[in-house]
């Protein structure tokens, strides 16, 4: 929740007279239709991780998450980036992609941090319950494109954001294996 407030007051803090512009490339098809998946993608941050039974590997996935926004925040402090998006669709079938411009505004484009959460969730995720690997991998095989899809950012702020995952993955990773994060610490802190 803290990182969500860090991004909401970013949001909408900024004047979007200071945001430099930026455009989707002309290969990048609009598709509206895919605004349920890319609303499907914005709680696993949160329920992925309780399905986590090893607490190492949870607090290994916390950390890997605030390390990744924290590579992600300054970028919308610095440069902040605005993505214009195309006219609202008519049609019955458009209307979660109408209630997805009403509430997310085409702000903090660059990185995405969209992806980051469910890249790392389902990273730790798969480390605790393996089979669930192809599962998650579909989730975000047909997930991460949607971001693009439904135009909230471009494919290159989704690889940006994908990179501050693999950082923060790689950070909890190390953390587990050098013995950083423990259950003995954590029953400690606990108790």
């Amino acid at each position: 929740w803290a990182l969500f407030t860090l991004y909401t007051i970013i949001q909408y803090r900024q004047p979007s007279s200071t945001a430099r512009v930026v455009m989707m490339p002309s290969w990048v098809p609009f598709l509206p239709v895919f605004a349920p998946v890319y609303m499907a993608m914005l709680p696993v941050p949160w329920l992925l991780p309780l399905a986590i039974r090893d607490a190492r590997w949870f607090y290994a996935c916390l950390l890997a998450v605030v390390c990744a926004w924290l590579l992600a925040m300054p970028w919308w402090i610095l440069d902040p980036t605005m993505l214009p998006r195309p006219p609202l669709p008519e049609g019955w079938w458009n209307g979660v992609y109408r209630s997805l411009a009403r509430v997310d505004a085409p702000n903090n484009v660059m990185p995405a941090a969209h992806g980051i959460g469910p890249v790392v969730a389902a990273w730790f995720t798969v480390r605790n319950r393996p089979a669930w690997r192809w599962p998650l991998v579909g989730m975000l095989a047909l997930g991460l494109p949607s971001i693009a899809f439904v135009w909230q950012h471009r494919p290159v702020d989704i690889a940006l954001g994908t990179l501050a995952a693999a950082i923060g993955i790689t950070v909890g990773e190390v953390l587990i294996h050098r013995g950083r994060i423990n259950s003995k610490s954590f029953q400690e802190t606990a108790a």
